[in-house]
């Protein structure tokens, strides 16, 4: 814009004016409500980096429906859910001068020779819908949409030269008097201003001039606002004026100076009754309905940058700024404001007092004052009092300081030196004793009673005690308890009736608090310990530390500190870092402060007047309004919603929501089981805490945690419940989300397996029973053929037994033919012996016996010897000997004469060749003659024995 090129020209001359006017302002009062009205509200920030968009945001507007925040960026259209930021790019990639959103839910912007309206898609992503096509000139293509009004009659687009009114999807232009800058609804009225001419009303699309506006033709009207109930505020460049229907005046002397000076440029109403002056040259101011200055904020003093390009109040009726480098909200409706240290002068505190009308804050730098009664007056160093401070107590109208150098009495900006023992962390009265003090140093307790003049002074050391005490309690039999720093344990003391040394000591260290005696501190009458056990309370009939649960149960559980307040109220902070209010029987209730800039370790509260609390921070305090804490406490009641859930992986889709609208199911394939769930609050000024459960994943609810998602890794396939809650609201959100099988097993597929299963059953039945058959075949086979073996084993035993006695039958046989042969050869040898007998006789006998007669004995001798009947009955005996032998020879040697059968025959039993000879009634010279003519019709060497061949025959 023009008018901010202008600024950045004439920025070094700004700077001097505007140091002229604070010093002016400074003397001026401004409010006098409260003697901390230096304390601002809070301020977020979100940074470039956060919202990964470009610095410049030229509009803001919270959607009616989902509370959500949308910013015309100079790289697009941005969300804001309350967790995460998303930017949406025009398809030219113009940079977004303008956004507006209709009672439907439709985002309008506004860009350079483009305008139209952003709608959720299938997905529920915005998709962008242009209507540049419904504009006919060609001049509007060089135009750029500066702002976007909705109105009954419909949506006005604004450039400075023209206006285009989109209604029921069509597209009028309208033509103004004039270059012009903003339209602005005031009331039912819209009114603009036009350059050299003045303030004009539109009406049935004409453009009337109000009276007396001429003037305002010479100045830069940027804003319209209204003012009591029919007043008119007139915000320019360099005043703003109020109209009340005849006449123009300047609206508040102070604003107009503060306005002169840093160039108004963005005004807006706010909804408490005050107003909301953005400048380009040094941030803004809040004004009461009067226009006087309630708070002033810049770049020095919290904003990003002091250039401010729009203005927006959400529905919890915080301030959004659009600056020219980020996003910052202004937690207006928050009644804790803060004091923040933005240069680092004065250190980091440890703790703080209000002494009259005077504010000390101990920092490890020292002890710095400012008077309440000048608001605008910085804090100052008290001389003296440099070092480390940690301890500021107010006792009976004297303020006491706890130095590392040791213990000062200061008053004004004059600190004296108590005592010269270092290291003062805490300082107490003794509720039996209230006219001494007890204090926990770096090495050892100190007493302390007054003077003569009423003046706290040192008296000494409390003998039988040394070591460090941190903390400080008396219990209601007068003990001392003190808790040693570095965790060193807990420790209960009986002093003398002089309170000057220790008579009792005991400790109650590692044992009962595991190293970890956090915090110290007394409630209800009772001493309370915080350990890494929990809560812990003393009982004196047991003389031990027990748990507190029982007898507080009001306190909850995971304690890391209690401050009391009274013996009706604690703050407590929660081991996550929250803080908490309680009252006895009731709930804790969270208090939405900022913790993240606490002293860890050394976190303090303190009651600086019975109006206010302070909250000690690194870089400054928080104050809390005392009375304001139950509805603090209380709270928004903001359901959380479930944004977006996905798929994680390669297949990955996608699925986004816009407010508590989720549908009834989301159904995801078994190859996109790892989920990614996103969660908001639209609560941007309180911290969110999320608690969740998969129903059928998870056996119960999660710890409240900080995040914003959650991812669930490989689902099997199933129904699951998404189930949501916050710290903001009893409220949850549901999510079903379905997990789909494989193809391989959906339902169909299922009961073609139960089929193939079935057919499976009776083939494998059927198997079976063949199976059977088979066996049983097998068996049988098995049976039979054993039966077949036995029978066979029966046959070859009969066979061998068969064998056996034929064996026995031809061995006999072979003994009688033997027999019979032997007696046949002793038959021949017997006759032949008396044949030579007779012839012998017939030889000797001297007379000559009768021829016949010995012829005829003769012829009977040689009948019976070796006759043809003989060899039958042999060769009859011989063949039932020696089977088919003859048959053998007759076969393969049909040349053997009977004479050579015979031969064979006598060889094949063995006989020798008288044996043979004498069988055959032959000499042995003819049997060796028989012999080898045998051998020569068998056509056997001489190598080849005659008798062994022929026994190797077989028969």
């Amino acid at each position: 814009m023009k008018n901010v090129a202008r600024n950045r020209r004439g920025k070094w001359t700004d700077r001097m004016l505007f140091g002229f006017l604070y010093f002016w302002l400074s003397g001026t009062p401004v409010v006098a409500q409260s003697l901390y009205r230096f304390c601002r509200p809070d301020v977020i920030r979100y940074t470039r980096q956060q919202y990964g968009a470009y610095n410049q945001n030229w509009g803001l507007v919270q959607h009616g429906k989902t509370r959500f925040m949308y910013a015309a960026n100079s790289k697009g259209l941005l969300e804001f859910d309350g967790s995460n930021w998303k930017t949406y790019e025009l398809p030219g990639k113009q940079v977004v001068r303008s956004v507006a959103v209709d009672a439907q839910g439709d985002v309008y912007t506004g860009a350079l020779g483009e305008f139209g309206y952003w709608r959720p898609n299938a997905t529920g992503e915005l998709a962008y819908h242009s209507l540049r096509s419904l504009i006919r000139g060609r001049s509007f293509r060089s135009e750029e949409i500066w702002h976007i009004l909705v109105t009954p009659d419909g949506v006005l687009f604004q450039s400075f030269a023209y206006m285009y009114r989109y209604h029921r999807g069509r597209v009028q232009q309208l033509y103004p008097p004039g270059n012009i800058l903003f339209v602005h609804q005031v009331r039912d009225r819209l009114l603009l201003g036009v350059l050299d001419k003045g303030l004009y009303d539109l009406q049935n699309d004409r453009f009337v001039r109000v009276k007396g506006s001429e003037f305002l033709g010479r100045e830069t009207v940027n804003t319209l606002l209204p003012a009591d109930t029919t007043g008119l505020l007139i915000g320019t460049e360099r005043a703003v004026y109020r109209y009340d229907g005849t006449s123009f005046r300047v609206f508040n002397a102070q604003l107009n100076a503060f306005i002169q000076q840093n160039r108004l440029n963005r005004g807006l109403h706010l909804r408490s009754g005050g107003y909301a002056f953005g400048t380009l040259r040094n941030g803004l101011v809040i004004t009461r309905a009067d226009g006087q200055i309630l708070y002033y904020l810049s770049q020095k003093n919290g904003l990003q940058n002091s250039t401010v390009l729009s203005l927006c109040q959400d529905a919890d009726r915080n301030l959004w700024v659009g600056l020219d480098k980020g996003i910052d909200l202004i937690n207006l409706n928050s009644p804790v404001r803060y004091f923040t240290d933005n240069e680092g002068e004065l250190g980091t505190l440890y703790d703080m007092a209000r002494f009259g009308n005077m504010l000390y804050l101990g920092t490890n730098q020292g002890v710095y004052a400012k008077p309440l009664m000048q608001p605008d007056a910085p804090f100052q160093l008290v001389p003296g009092t440099q070092g480390q401070v940690w301890d500021l107590t107010v006792v009976d109208n004297q303020l006491l300081c706890g130095h590392n150098r040791g213990t000062f009495q200061i008053e004004g900006m004059r600190a004296t030196l108590v005592c010269g023992i270092t290291g003062g962390w805490v300082l107490r009265r003794l509720r039996h004793h209230p006219d001494q003090l007890i204090q926990g140093t770096y090495t050892r307790l100190c007493l302390y009673r007054k003077d003569a003049a009423g003046r706290w002074g040192f008296v000494s050391t409390i003998a039988g005690f040394s070591g460090p005490a941190r903390q400080l309690e008396e219990d209601e039999a007068g003990n001392i308890w003190v808790n040693k720093a570095s965790n060193q344990g807990v420790q209960r003391l009986s002093l003398s009736d002089d309170g000057q040394r220790v008579v009792a000591a005991k400790d109650y260290s590692d044992a009962v608090f595991q190293g970890s005696a956090s915090s110290l501190c007394r409630v209800q009458q009772r001493i309370i310990m915080t350990s890494a056990r929990g809560i812990l309370t003393y009982v004196s009939a047991t003389d031990r530390f027990e748990s507190a649960q029982k007898s507080f149960p009001w306190l909850g559980k995971s304690v890391r500190k209690l401050f009391p307040l009274s013996d009706s109220t604690v703050i407590i902070r929660r081991q996550d870092g929250a803080l908490y209010w309680v009252e006895p029987g009731h709930t804790p209730k969270e208090i939405p402060v900022n913790t993240d800039q606490w002293v860890e370790d050394y976190e303090n509260i303190v009651v600086l007047d019975t109006a206010y609390l302070a909250l000690c921070r690194e870089n400054g305090f928080e104050l809390i309004p005392r009375l304001a804490l139950p509805r603090l406490a209380v709270g928004v009641a903001l359901q959380p919603v479930i944004r977006r859930v996905a798929s994680v992986g390669s297949s990955a889709v996608s699925h986004t929501f816009r407010g508590l609208m989720v549908p009834s199911e989301c159904s995801f394939t078994h190859q996109q089981s790892t989920v990614l769930i996103d969660f908001c609050t639209p609560a941007y000024t309180r911290p969110v805490r999320y608690r969740y459960w998969l129903e059928n994943s998870m056996p119960t609810w999660s710890a409240y945690e900080g995040i914003h998602q959650k991812e669930f890794s490989r689902l099997p396939p199933g129904l699951y419940i998404f189930h949501l809650k916050s710290n903001l609201s009893p409220s949850e959100s549901r999510l079903v989300i379905m997990i789909q099988p494989p193809w391989y097993w959906t339902i169909w597929s299922k009961v073609v397996y139960l089929v193939l299963g079935v057919l499976l059953l009776r083939f494998f039945y059927r198997l079976h029973l063949r199976r059977i058959v088979v066996q049983q075949n097998r068996i049988r086979e098995r049976l039979e053929e054993q039966l077949r073996h036995q029978e066979e084993q029966s046959q070859r035993e009969i066979i061998l037994l068969q064998k056996e006695q034929l064996e026995q039958g031809l061995i006999q046989k072979s003994e009688e033919l033997a027999n019979s042969t032997m007696s046949l050869i002793q038959k021949n040898e017997l006759l032949v012996q008396l044949k030579d007998e007779i012839e012998r006789v017939k030889a000797r006998s001297g007379s000559q016996p009768s021829g016949t007669d010995f012829q005829r004995i003769n012829r009977l001798i040689d009948a019976n010897i070796s006759t043809e009947q003989d060899w039958k009955v042999f060769e009859t005996n011989f063949n039932k000997v020696h089977e088919k032998f003859l048959h053998h020879l007759i076969t393969h040697y049909p040349t053997l004469s009977q004479g050579d059968l015979k031969l064979a025959a006598y060889l094949r039993m063995n006989l020798s060749t008288k044996e043979v000879a004498q069988l055959l009634n032959i000499t042995l010279r003819s049997v060796e003659l028989k012999r080898y003519r045998l051998r020569k019709k068998l056509h056997l060497g001489v190598e080849v024995n005659l008798s062994e061949y022929m026994m190797r025959i077989e028969s």
